[in-house]
This record gives structure tokens, C-alpha cells and sequence, in this order.
């Protein structure tokens, strides 16, 4: 096996939108990955935020002291995007809609150190526009992250994926994706 994956986007199927698969994408990474130190951010909508801190506070985590207006502009176009669609980001989180707390989940691991980004994905509670969004963020990302995408609708993220990875009982099966085939569908 590989020493080193390539970035971009592993797709995952999982078996619901409800499910929660962090063990099932930890146990991936390290298949992929063992000899690699194993850092990873995990993004998901409703427990990997702080919720008793607002938004703005669970960002500088990550993102260190300073303040909003100097964070806002740190970003690139693509991220300051998403960041423009909070309303409110002194909101606690646990007061905060779900696709707010996916947002700004999403968006700490993009700052972040970590090579390796878990995306638990349940689309049910997130717009198709956001989840636009968060395609091209991913792509961006793509470049110099590995992204390891879990979702029930593997269909939504096959245009920007370079790996389709099933699971047959104890074994991860890894299909690379011809993104020429899948590119004449998607135009069909």
C-alpha cells in the first residue's frame, strides 16, 4: 500500500443520512494511511462544536485570537462566501440552526493543520445551495487535503470525487473513479 494518498475527495457510502460513521471513517484513514501520523479534523452538523460557545468562539479554536472583521478577511473568496451567510455568529451553538454548526465545523477544518478532513454528511439537513457551497470549498481544499466524505447520496458528490470506497463487511474496497465517465453523465 501507498505510504502517501493523494488529496482530493474520497466518497463514502454510508448506510443513512442519520447514520454516524467517525469509527468507520477513522478505521479508513488508518487503512489508507498506517504509517502516517493519524491528524484529522472531524466535521459534522450536530456534535463537533462546542455548544456552549458561540460560533465565532468554536472558529478561533482554530483560527487563534482576534477578531471577526480580521478573520472575515483573512479568507479566501470561496470561504469568506460561507462565512457571509451567518447572520449572527456571536449565537451560541447550541442555539444555532444545524447548517449553521455544519458551517462553521466545516470551515475549522479548512483553516486548520490537519491533512485529513472526516465529513460526516447528512444532506437532509443542509440546502442544495449550501451544499454547493461546501462542493466548491471542498474542491479548493482538495489541492493540498484529503477528504474523506462520508454520505448516504453518493450521486451529489460524484463530479468532485476521485475515489468511490465501499465497505464489504471487514475490507475497504477503493474504486477510482474515471472523472471522464463520470463528467459525460453528469452533461447527459
Amino acid at each position: 500500500m501507498k505510504n502517501e494518498t493523494p488529496f482530493g475527495l474520497y466518497l463514502i457510502k454510508k448506510q443513512s443520512e442519520e447514520h454516524i460513521v467517525l469509527k468507520d471513517l477513522l478505521q479508513f484513514l488508518k487503512t489508507v494511511s498506517p504509517s502516517a501520523a493519524l491528524s484529522f479534523s472531524y466535521i459534522e452538523a450536530k456534535t463537533s462544536l462546542h455548544p456552549h460557545l458561540s460560533l465565532w468562539e468554536n472558529l478561533q479554536i482554530e483560527a487563534g485570537p482576534g477578531h471577526w472583521k480580521d478573520f472575515h478577511s483573512s479568507l479566501n473568496v470561496e470561504q469568506r462566501a460561507l462565512v457571509n451567510l451567518l447572520k449572527d455568529p456571536n449565537k451560541k451553538c447550541g442555539q444555532a440552526e444545524v447548517w449553521e454548526n455544519f458551517l462553521i465545523s466545516f470551515l475549522k477544518g479548512l483553516i486548520g493543520p490537519s491533512k485529513n478532513l472526516l465529513v460526516d454528511m447528512n444532506e437532509a439537513l443542509i440546502s442544495p445551495f449550501l451544499i454547493q457551497s461546501f462542493k466548491r470549498n471542498i474542491l479548493y481544499s482538495g489541492n493540498t487535503k484529503a477528504v474523506y466524505l462520508a454520505s448516504a447520496n453518493t450521486s451529489l458528490w460524484l463530479d468532485c470525487a476521485h475515489s468511490l470506497v465501499n465497505r464489504n463487511e471487514y475490507k475497504f474496497e477503493i474504486e477510482t473513479l474515471n472523472q471522464d465517465i463520470i463528467k459525460k453523465y453528469w452533461v447527459a
